[in-house]
């Protein structure tokens, strides 16, 4: 199983796009601007997505995902995530007013849209894995996900201030081999990571203690402004092993 990176930035301005990851053929971890890099083919054949939470930058482009296979007949979408989050997006979205509802055309019994409420520790087959939900700490509901391939896992974390409860879990991952962290700002701007329940390095530091050696410490969703400040001081503030990389699109995981 690999991970494509399509976007892994906090704001749009070529080249960075927003979240989403393409997690083999069928699969997206969320739907940000990044799923406009895929062709009409590529946009076709994904089924699921597993949404972290509402904000615009992790679903801009689940509309229009959802709109191509209406257009081309494809076979649309289940979308997972917590309950909250679906509501908001039914309410605020998929409206009739905003966009077309597509939860419930063409019709109720088989909709381009599947709404799939979960919660931390639920876990939906994939492919070649299983993913599972994972708790995070934002200003909206959110979740992590843990992505489990047939030899290596990978954890992601969302946009979450800090969550012990989710970096005690994935320490627990024995096949554990990359996580993907949002560390929006660097530690001069400690107070905004804090009001956005987002991360700073000073924030992090103290969490990866128990992480297991050699782990791939992916950085995502870093405000422009403060990216190479942010990770300097990650790089000098982690413990010994841990190998720190900024996530950007085009990367590649295997797992």
């Amino acid at each position: 199983m690999h991970i494509r990176i399509l976007g892994a930035s906090a704001c749009v301005g070529y080249p960075g796009q927003t979240t989403c990851f393409q997690v083999g053929q069928d699969t997206l971890v969320d739907c940000g601007t990044g799923c406009g890099s895929l062709s009409t083919e590529d946009m076709l054949a994904i089924r699921r997505v597993l949404l972290t939470h509402s904000h615009i930058d992790h679903c801009a482009l689940l509309p229009l995902l959802a709109h191509v296979h209406a257009s081309y007949r494809g076979s649309g979408l289940e979308v997972y995530g917590q309950e909250e989050t679906l509501n908001i997006l039914h309410q605020h979205v998929f409206n009739g007013e905003i966009w077309p509802d597509y939860t419930c055309t063409p019709s109720q019994e088989c909709p381009w849209l599947r709404m799939m409420p979960v919660q931390v520790g639920d876990t939906i087959p994939l492919v070649d894995g299983l993913a599972t939900a994972l708790p995070a700490q934002h200003r909206v509901p959110a979740i992590g996900w843990l992505i489990e391939g047939p030899w290596r896992a990978l954890a992601f974390s969302g946009d979450s201030g800090p969550c012990p409860a989710f970096w005690h879990w994935v320490g627990g991952v024995p096949s554990l081999t990359d996580v993907i962290c949002e560390v929006t700002y660097s530690n001069d701007r400690q107070h905004e990571a804090c009001e956005q329940s987002q991360m700073a390095p000073a924030t992090l530091a103290p969490l990866l203690a128990n992480m297991p050696a050699n782990v791939h410490l992916w950085i995502s969703h870093a405000d422009p402004c403060c990216r190479d400040a942010l990770l300097q001081e990650l790089q000098g503030g982690v413990p010994a092993g841990l190998r720190v990389y900024p996530l950007k699109e085009g990367t590649l995981i295997e797992l």
